[in-house]
């Protein structure tokens, strides 16, 4: 059996790096070729194409790459054409993908072409979810109330739970930074500018901003500063132009559980990490921007309260958010501080982080990349 897994962004290569070790073992023989990012590769999976300036959000955004878009399409069409697999995966990131399974039956694909995320049509754009359904074979939904909106429609649809509650975000080592930096007994904030180019632009200055502002009121305070390497350029861009920026110390992805397990607070760009965080019980301040044309229409058509899965999980702000002209340095700044100053609140939000993401994680027999793995042979069968 041949199956492709493409991955365009670096959260969807974290899950297609899980879910291919999760096939693997369901399956010795199983053959797996695909597009993805260092984590695939690192597991034996060779991107057959880059994936740069693949993963856009929003509408102006999506103007602005439409070359890159549509030769990334015509490219991964092609060599899936040329594998001739029998499923392919499409793995998170709505519009790239869709588009890239409306090209695949175009061509002729006759392979299954399952989806490994649903589009939040809970939250925006409801009819997508018939859209998908026209367009696919099968839907590994993440989260329990999902399948209720793309069943209907004839959507084979199975829900397999996030994978994020497989890792213990936890685990990190709280001394190594410490020592490796000579940062003793320091309070320590972890800032996350994002892993798409445009969020690293658009968040940086402010999060430097609040930055300077915390390191006023908090002189001994340091920074830690994972950096996703799908960005890396463009923060080290940002950087020779802010040389603000050099108060934070800039770290590989790979220590960004060590610097979760020593870090007071966070600053976050929206995303995939404010849920780890939470995992990890830190307290967690959440920035969002847009390009204003974007934001104007996603205001008219975005249903929840929230923009945390955290927070719309628990119906509640148990990370205070930021949108747009809301994000300021001085906004920012005035969220942590109740966090890196004071240790009830400090403990406070982190117990409800943790029961949280406890209620949310369930009591799983097995990882949730498994029950994917698991569900696409049922899709094949």
């Amino acid at each position: 059996m041949r199956i492709y897994l493409i991955a365009v962004e670096p959260s969807a290569d974290h899950l297609g790096a899980e879910l291919a070790q999760a096939l693997r073992a369901e399956l010795p023989r199983l053959s797996l070729a695909g597009i993805g990012g260092p984590k695939m590769q690192a597991i034996g999976i060779p991107s057959q194409m880059p994936t740069e300036g693949l993963a856009i959000i929003g509408f102006t955004e999506v103007l602005t790459k439409i070359p890159v878009i549509l030769e990334g399409l015509k490219q991964s069409t092609a060599r899936i054409l040329e594998a001739q697999p029998d499923a392919v995966i499409l793995i998170d990131s709505y519009g790239f993908m869709i588009r890239l399974a409306k090209r695949l039956r175009k061509a002729g694909y006759n392979g299954k072409i399952i989806k490994y995320v649903a589009p939040q049509v809970w939250a925006t754009r409801p009819k997508r979810a018939k859209v998908l359904a026209d367009h696919v074979d099968g839907l590994l939904a993440i989260h329990s109330f999902e399948p209720d909106w793309f069943t209907p429609h004839g959507l084979d649809t199975h829900y397999v739970g996030n994978a994020v509650f497989d890792t213990d975000y936890g685990a990190g080592d709280p001394n190594k930074l410490r020592q490796q930096y000579n940062l003793s007994d320091r309070p320590i904030l972890s800032v996350f500018l994002g892993s798409r180019v445009g969020e690293v632009v658009r968040l940086s200055p402010a999060f430097t901003d609040a930055v300077q502002i915390l390191r006023q009121r908090l002189p001994d305070l340091a920074i830690l500063c994972p950096v996703s390497e799908s960005v890396a350029k463009e923060v080290g861009a940002q950087a020779a132009k802010d040389l603000r920026m050099n108060d934070m110390i800039l770290l590989p992805e790979s220590a960004k559980l060590d610097a979760m397990s020593c870090s007071m607070a966070a600053l976050a760009c929206s995303g995939t990490v404010t849920t780890q965080l939470a995992c990890a019980g830190v307290p967690t301040v959440v920035a969002y921007r847009m390009s204003p044309v974007t934001h104007a229409i996603v205001s008219r058509i975005f249903q929840p309260n929230h923009i945390s899965i955290v927070n719309i999980a628990a119906n509640e702000k148990l990370m205070p958010e930021f949108l747009q002209n809301e994000v300021t340095g001085e906004a920012l700044a005035d969220a942590l501080i109740p966090y890196l100053s004071d240790t009830k609140k400090r403990a406070a939000a982190r117990d409800a982080l943790l029961e949280q993401t406890r209620l949310m994680a369930g009591q799983p027999d097995e990882t949730a990349s498994a029950r994917a793995a698991q569900a696409i042979l049922q899709i094949l069968d």
